[in-house]
């Protein structure tokens, strides 16, 4: 008895058990259940939108009668389904960022049917559900979204206008390489329209060295630092271009670095430019207060760039611009936007603006020009500045946008260059020992004096003088004593003549050459004896000369007036004719036709 005793009592006692927990699952499914049909009942009631979608299986597993109006739902007797499938996506992608927070507070949902568009603005919450994670979603009709939603899409639109009336090629890209927009000039550089470019990647577009050296500057950009830099480029048509990219970095509300903007200048011409003037000089030349309707892209591609960036209205008010713009009129962008260009401007400066506003208005095309700026503290800055035109076509806003760029330093570059040309075009015309002209220059002054001459019938004189014994001169006194000797003899020639236009030339050697303009015979024998005498009075020591102790000249003179079918060369031929003359009868004086010689000491005072 005792043996069988105490198995019958644990089986008792197990069974006993056994049913007091049957009877506390079956309450707490029983409560459960009574839970969930209470709160079902509570949302069927509510006025609120109100849905429950199973995460895992994609499914909306209860909506309200209010979500089932907004949302055109139908029961199908397991589960709610959309309209359009496409909705249901639409709202899954949506909450699919907030599925590690677990909830969701005003978020808009613009959901298109066939006849009509509606905004909803969503609260939501992930919780577990019979073990499934499940969103708790309600939503609320929102006009006023719809409006935002609205003015978004337009003020797309108008930054889509003010991208592709700017020349300069521009696009932004995320931080891995995808597209996010591009202007009209950069989008048909690749023969393409912008809206084909959203979405792909800059390898679908440059070649692997080109690429390679780009992601190198945008790892400099995505650090926080904007760079400039110069690179060549294949155009689709096989050209070689020179663009200089202007690269910053796009940044979120949160000053975050979330992307880069590359601004790119045509430089090729200025290129070809520098290369022509090496050439030629070789190592001497060294060569947007925000828009009250623009979007936050808008205000980070404005207040990232450097370079000023502004618009006016037809009516002439500033509607928008970013700092360096409002810095240039001497204002904050908050103090200049709402102001009118009378406001701002000088009466000169305003008359030039509306003037060239009208004609962009009018014309549809932008200008570009350069203008001097000082500053408030003195200093002046050389800005190009490309005016055009912008147009919404949904609300019909038009106006003028500004795009401006410091170009000091690119235009103190242009003075070094004029600069050095004048300085060489100088050297190329002068004797580089005597500081006269060469004898370049003296056959091309008498080309176009042989010319003027012939066409207005007037006289013109030539004097060719030769220094006499210079050879003895430079075997006894040596060739840098000749040398000062060439100085010396060019100055007292040039101190022989008075007028500006006459001139002096080394027409080689120990040749010098003086041209007279409108001057006879007899003006050009006075020019020749006043050479001698300064000759005569400076008494340059030459102790081996046949002719006197003195440095002397013998000179040819010749004056005609030029007649048609005659070359100047004839003038020349008279003048060496008359020096050769000068020579044989005993040096030290002129000749000149018709004349016989006159020697120096007869003409010396």
């Amino acid at each position: 008895m005792h043996e069988n005793f105490y198995p019958t009592v644990w089986m008792q006692a197990t069974i006993a058990l056994l049913s007091i927990l049957l009877v506390i699952v079956i309450v707490m499914w029983a409560l459960a259940r009574r839970k969930v049909r209470a709160q079902r009942a509570a949302m069927v009631k509510s006025p609120a939108a109100q849905l429950m979608i199973d995460l895992e299986a994609k499914q909306v597993i209860f909506a309200n009668p209010r979500v089932c109006e907004l949302l055109q739902l139908a029961n199908n007797g397991k589960h709610w389904q959309f309209f359009d499938s496409a909705h249901l996506e639409q709202l899954l992608e949506l909450l699919k960022p907030h599925q590690s927070s677990a909830s969701i507070e005003g978020v808009h949902w613009l959901v298109n049917f066939p006849q009509q568009t509606r905004v909803l603005l969503l609260y939501a919450s992930l919780t577990a559900h019979n073990g499934r994670e499940v969103w708790f979603i309600n939503a609320y009709e929102n006009a006023q979204g719809y409006s935002y939603l609205n003015r978004i899409e337009q003020e797309q639109k108008l930054f889509a206008n003010v991208l592709n009336s700017i020349p300069e090629f521009i696009y932004f890209k995320d931080a891995n390489e995808r597209l996010l927009g591009c202007n009209q000039a950069w989008a048909g550089f690749h023969g393409l329209k912008p809206g084909e470019l959203a979405g792909k990647k800059l390898s679908d577009f440059l070649t692997r060295n080109e690429l390679e050296r780009s992601q190198t500057y945008d790892d400099q950009v995505l650090a926080g630092e904007p760079c400039q830099h110069t690179e060549w480029f294949s155009a689709p048509d096989s050209r070689q271009i020179l663009l200089q990219n202007n690269v910053y970095p796009l940044k979120n509300q949160q000053d975050e670095v979330t992307g880069v903007l590359n601004v790119s200048y045509d430089v090729t011409k200025w290129h070809e430019l520098n290369r022509k003037l090496e050439h030629e000089n070789q190592n001497r030349i060294s060569s947007e207060k925000e828009l009250g309707r623009q979007n936050n892209l808008i205000r980070t591609v404005f207040n990232s760039t450097p370079d000023p960036l502004g618009f006016i209205d037809d009516k002439g008010n500033f509607v928008g611009g970013n700092e360096p713009f409002a810095k240039m009129f001497g204002f904050t962008s908050d103090e200049l936007l709402g102001k009118h260009l009378t406001e701002v401007l000088s009466e000169e400066q305003l008359e030039q603006h509306q003037l060239q506003n009208r004609q962009i208005l009018e014309d549809g095309k932008p200008i570009r020009y350069e203008e001097l700026v000082y500053l408030d503290d003195g200093h002046q800055i050389w800005y190009e500045v490309i005016k055009g035109p912008y147009f919404d076509d949904v609300s019909g806003e038009r106006g003028i946008i500004f795009i401006t760029r410091d170009v000091t330093e690119r235009k103190a570059t242009e003075q070094q260059l004029a600069d050095a040309i004048m300085q060489l075009q100088e050297l190329s015309f002068i004797d580089s020992l005597t500081q006269v002209a060469n004898r370049r220059s003296f056959d091309e002054k008498l080309l176009q004096l042989w010319l003027t001459h012939r066409r207005e019938g007037v006289e013109l004189s030539l004097l060719l003088l030769d220094i006499d014994c210079f050879k003895q001169y430079n075997d006894n006194y040596g060739h840098q004593q000749g040398d000062e000797a060439l100085r010396q003899v060019a100055k007292l020639i040039s101190r022989s003549v008075k007028r500006g236009s006459d001139l002096v030339a080394r027409y080689g050697g120990e040749e010098f050459a003086i041209l007279l303009p409108n001057t006879g015979c007899e003006g050009a024998k006075q020019i020749a004896e006043t050479v001698l005498r300064n000759m005569k009075e400076a008494e340059i020591p030459h102790e081996f000369s046949d002719v006197s102790d003195f440095v002397s000249v013998s000179i040819g003179v010749a004056s005609v007036i030029p007649q048609q079918g005659v070359d100047y060369g004839e003038l020349v031929r008279v003048a060496d004719l008359q020096l050769y003359r000068a020579k044989h009868q005993g040096k030290a004086r002129y000749c000149s036709a018709g004349d016989s010689a006159i020697e120096d000491t007869k003409t010396a005072p």
